[in-house]
């Protein structure tokens, strides 16, 4: 019966982490470029079963253990892992010179702090210096270094050329991954290669001026899927109260049969 408590507890902890992971799907519905994330879940290791018993044998008055195999018993479930899905957002019009939307599989380059970063959010503005820079004040790369623009209008092509006045400024780093899997989010709406994404300048994907992508969170999935999530959480928690209802009953018989 105590195995069942954890087994029940443990899907119980994957039903909130599942609320979680979508909880913050939904709270990023409006953030530009946002890549909902999925949950995946495994089986929890297995256990061997065995019926242990002695039989006759061995030395005068003692007897052989045996342990004869019944079969495999699950311990529940557990999170295997938590990926960004890279499903094209839909571009909106804002009509901003510095709002960039990529569509395509191509992400920008951002150079923060922790290293090289990308994102999929165009949202870009020009600081005090005059750089192209994020909202978070990150600089946005280009093939020659951090873009940095002058006072005047910019004009942005497809293939992410900058130029002012005529003159090219730079051209937008635009990369693709090849191993998309080890291209993970790391929050502030940035993704980071954990080594293996082996990135690549993509000139397949376009870049649109003027517009932002919007988030590929559903809301309506995302709100059904929560449903199913609370539903999930609370029969394992049915579960776990039945089972302790269960010990409590074996517990006060054993004491009151040892009683006797």
């Amino acid at each position: 019966m105590v195995r069942g408590l954890y087994t029940a507890a443990s899907g119980a902890l994957v039903a909130q982490s599942q609320a979680d992971t979508i909880a913050n799907n939904l709270a990023n519905v409006n953030t530009s470029g946002f890549k909902r994330t999925l949950m995946q879940v495994q089986s929890a290791p297995e256990l061997g079963v065995f019926a242990l018993q002695t039989q006759p044998g061995g030395a005068p008055g003692k007897g052989v253990p045996s342990a004869q195999f019944v079969g495999q018993l699950g311990t529940g479930a557990q999170v295997l892992d938590t990926p960004a899905v890279f499903e094209q957002g839909s571009l909106e019009n804002t009509g901003n010179s510095l709002d960039l939307g990529i569509m395509g599989r191509g992400f920008f380059t951002l150079q923060t702090p922790q290293g090289i970063r990308y994102t999929r959010d165009g949202q870009f503005a020009r600081d005090p210096q005059g750089y192209l820079v994020t909202s978070d004040g990150n600089r946005v790369i280009g093939r020659s270094g951090a873009v940095q623009l002058q006072p005047g209008d910019v004009r942005i092509a497809e293939d992410g050329t900058v130029r002012q006045n005529g003159a090219v400024v730079d051209q937008l780093r635009i990369v693709n991954f090849q191993n998309l899997a080890a291209v993970r989010p790391e929050g502030d709406n940035q993704f980071v290669d954990t080594g293996a994404g082996r990135p690549a300048i993509d000139a397949a994907s376009s870049v649109n001026q003027g517009y932002l992508e919007r988030s590929n969170a559903n809301v309506v999935r995302s709100m059904v899927d929560l449903i199913t999530a609370q539903r999930w959480f609370e029969a394992n928690q049915k579960v776990i109260q039945t089972q302790d209802t269960a010990n409590g009953y074996a517990i006060q018989a054993v004491a009151k049969s040892t009683g006797q």
